[in-house]
């Protein structure tokens, strides 16, 4: 058992699986449906997962950035122990 991360932003962190052993999604896609439903799909059906995915990724990717905080002095407050 793997603990799987969310799928935001899937289709922008090749490589895929937990070695890291497939560098395509349409790859991992058609490995996933083999291993967990035993079938084969479609290219179609392949393309139409694949359009889901990237779908749930941010354009760009999301980036977050520290807030600059003021130096700090002896009067700045302390946490509380």
């Amino acid at each position: 058992m793997f603990k799987v991360p969310s799928l935001r932003n899937v289709a922008l962190t090749a490589p895929y699986f937990n070695d890291g052993s497939v560098w395509s999604l349409e790859e991992a896609v058609k490995t996933m449906a083999y291993a967990q439903l035993g079938r084969t799909l479609s290219e179609t059906e392949v393309k139409n997962i694949v359009a889901f995915l990237h779908a749930l990724s941010a354009d760009p990717a999301l980036a977050v950035t520290p807030p600059t905080l003021p130096p700090s002095s002896l009067s700045t407050p302390k946490p509380m122990p």
